[in-house]
C-alpha cells in the first residue's frame, strides 16, 4: 500500500458523523437517513428520537455519515470519478 493510501485509510479511520449534524446539515429525515445507513426507519427515529427514546448510534454508521457527508459537500469534483469507475465494471 502506498504512503498516499495509508493515509487515507488513517483519516477515513478518524472521520465520524453524528446523525443529529448530518440530518441538520442537509436537511433529511428518518426515511433518507435510513436509506442512507441501510438500517430500519424505526433505527433512525431512535437516533433522531428525543432522550427518553435515543439510542446511541454506533460507530460504523457514524462513519458511513462522515463519508456520504463528504461525497456530498464534493458532488462536483466526486461526479466524474464516480462516472468512470462505474464504467470500469
Amino acid at each position: 500500500m502506498s504512503e498516499i493510501e495509508n493515509q487515507m485509510l488513517q483519516l477515513h479511520n478518524r472521520m465520524f458523523m453524528s446523525p443529529q449534524d448530518f440530518s441538520y446539515r442537509w436537511g433529511i429525515g428518518y426515511e433518507a437517513l435510513a436509506e442512507i445507513c441501510c438500517v430500519s426507519k424505526s433505527t433512525t427515529y431512535h437516533w433522531l428520537g428525543g432522550k427518553a427514546s435515543r439510542r446511541r448510534t454506533g460507530e460504523a454508521y457514524q462513519r458511513i455519515l462522515a463519508v456520504a457527508d463528504f461525497l456530498m459537500t464534493n458532488a462536483e469534483q466526486v461526479h466524474p470519478l464516480l462516472e468512470r469507475w462505474h464504467q470500469r465494471k
